[in-house]
């Protein structure tokens, strides 16, 4: 039976239809494929699988001094499923397991076939959560939710392989103590990604080269409590954190670079905000039309 906790689910569209919905579900260990029928229903499960083997250790390699995030390692937890630009290969992360998981999707019936290799191990115990592509599809960045870093990795869109090339804390370098990344995202141009920070409560933003390799900016305060998500406006000029424990939504404009946040003062009182989606302009006009 699958678990309602913490299931994380994409589409898959690959500028051809939308034909596919992933789920990853923490709770259950596990991913699923679930077609998209023509009037938007979705079909049964074409594939189920589980993630099965051995965990990491409950102390993450890679965690600051005095941290205390030592949660998620007693048994897999896919925690986010999506697939590569080009839609071909599916990712999935296994905080438990400390894996990205790789698997080849069969559109005509919905299977995942295991990469070869299946998976690419971060180091025991980081914990990976939540990853991005770049836009230019030759780059991939992992988080990792109890060692509070991000990792870059070159990806090969040929054969779905990731290697990785870079490993940076989202913290500020004299951190001490418990801190959870949560939820990363890349500037509209693929300059910069910024990355959340729970208990520390900042958004730390990295410039992007066009090698691929990051630098560290700084960090923003979220102006609110155990900012569990965010997101970037469709235009790319406002930034809005979901800070949970606040109760609040707090905005951001990004400035023409893109390198820097700023507060605009504006609150937005919500009840344990988790995730926030701005529907498509498209969308927006056509459901106010009918």
């Amino acid at each position: 039976m699958w678990s309602a906790r913490k299931a994380q689910v994409r589409l898959i569209s690959a500028s051809i239809p939308w034909q596919f919905v992933f789920v990853a579900n923490y709770g259950g260990g596990g991913i699923a494929v679930l077609p998209m029928q023509p009037n938007g229903s979705l079909g049964n499960a074409t594939d189920v699988h589980i993630d099965t083997g051995s965990v990491g250790p409950k102390n993450p390699t890679n965690a600051p001094p005095g941290s205390f995030a030592i949660s998620g390692h007693e048994a897999p937890h896919a925690h986010m499923i999506e697939p590569d630009p080009a839609g071909r290969f599916v990712f999935w992360t296994d905080l438990g397991q400390d894996r990205i998981y790789s698997g080849i999707l069969n559109r005509p019936t919905g299977k995942l076939t295991p990469n070869n290799p299946p998976f690419i191990s971060a180091p025991p115990g980081d914990g990976p959560r939540h990853f991005v592509f770049h836009p230019n599809g030759r780059f991939f960045y992992s988080l990792q939710e109890e060692a509070s870093t991000l990792q870059g990795y070159d990806y090969s869109a040929s054969n779905g392989s990731l290697a990785p090339k870079q490993t940076l804390s989202t913290l500020p370098q004299k951190f001490a103590g418990t801190s959870f990344t949560s939820e990363l995202r890349i500037s509209h141009d693929g300059k910069f990604i910024y990355a959340a920070n729970r208990l520390a409560d900042s958004i730390a933003t990295f410039s992007i080269s066009q090698s691929g390799a990051l630098t560290r900016v700084g960090e923003t305060s979220t102006h609110g409590d155990y900012p569990r998500s965010f997101t970037l406006d469709p235009t790319g000029k406002f930034l809005v954190s979901c800070n949970q424990r606040s109760d609040a939504l707090t905005t951001y404009r990004v400035d023409a670079k893109g390198s820097k946040l700023a507060f605009t003062g504006g609150y937005a009182s919500v009840g344990s905000p988790s995730m926030l989606v701005f529907l498509p302009l498209e969308a927006s006009l056509n459901w106010r039309n009918t």
